[in-house]
């Protein structure tokens, strides 16, 4: 791969993080219209949505893909791996999801490990 292809690549992974970090916003501020407030900030490498006592962290290297989450409350923690594909896939390890349902999915994780905190339910 050329210098151009490589950096053309970083670019390409960069749009799709921030497109990501987007739409955990719009999903994030569609699930506090039902009275829950969720605080979610971003930078180029880095994300994080606040709910509760609940945090989900996003980690990025643009440079690979590679990408990681982790989500934290006090008595649990579930975290997993996925890499940010040029064609904005997000592929984990069971398989690929689309920018939408991963944010979805996460904002819903969430919620649920915030309403069971320890994994009951």
């Amino acid at each position: 791969m050329s210098d151009e292809e490589v950096g053309y690549s970083i670019q390409v992974r960069r749009q799709i993080w921030e497109s990501l970090v987007s739409m955990l916003r719009v999903y994030a501020h569609a699930a506090s219209l039902n009275g829950k407030e969720y605080v979610v900030t971003g930078s180029e490498e880095a994300a994080e949505v606040k709910y509760q006592d609940s945090v989900l962290n996003l980690h990025f290297d643009s440079a690979t893909g590679e990408a990681g989450w982790r989500i934290t409350q006090p008595e649990r923690e579930e975290w997993g791996v996925f890499r940010i594909e040029e064609d904005g896939t997000l592929n984990f390890p069971a398989g690929p999801k689309p920018l939408d349902t991963a944010a979805i999915d996460w904002i819903e994780q969430l919620v649920h490990c915030s309403s069971h905190p320890l994994g009951i339910s």
